[in-house]
């Protein structure tokens, strides 16, 4: 088996193992006052929606790029059009990440935890990957 076939091999049985231990529907919003679950929504809706924030973003990114790439003559501004798609990734990834964790292990999506420290964590992560990609850009490498 080939690196491809281990890295499907590997993701459909990380996805088949931890889908057994989510309930039927993830809480994915919280309240602010007492900081419980108070909406929720199929797993497939919670995995589908970031993805399509994400290419949203991708496409809105990469048109202002070329917009502002066109509004110049300056040739060092073209093609900087990457600079927050990396930081929105691991923002929606870290996102994810954290709902399916305080969804684990639990048959309701009402039983879910606090999602609090995970989404800090997630706001941090992506905070240095998009101080990391201004400094990147502003020595002109994206």
């Amino acid at each position: 088996m080939g690196h491809r076939g281990v890295v499907r091999d590997g993701h459909s049985r990380s996805r088949r193992a931890t889908s057994s231990r989510l309930p039927e529907r993830l809480a994915t919003h919280w309240g602010a006052g007492d900081g419980g679950p108070d909406g929720s929504m199929p797993l497939w809706a919670a995995a589908f929606f970031p993805a399509l924030v994400w290419v949203v973003l991708a496409l809105l990114i990469v048109a202002l790029g070329r917009w502002r790439g066109r509004a110049t003559s300056a040739p060092g501004t073209r093609g900087r059009s990457v600079p927050g798609l990396i930081s929105a990734g691991v923002l929606l990834v870290g996102a994810q990440a954290s709902i399916v964790r305080v969804n684990l292990d639990h048959a309701d999506w009402r039983q879910a935890g606090s999602v609090t420290l995970w989404a800090a964590g997630t706001l941090g992560a992506a905070a240095v990957a998009g101080l990391a990609e201004w400094a990147v850009a502003r020595r002109g490498g994206m």
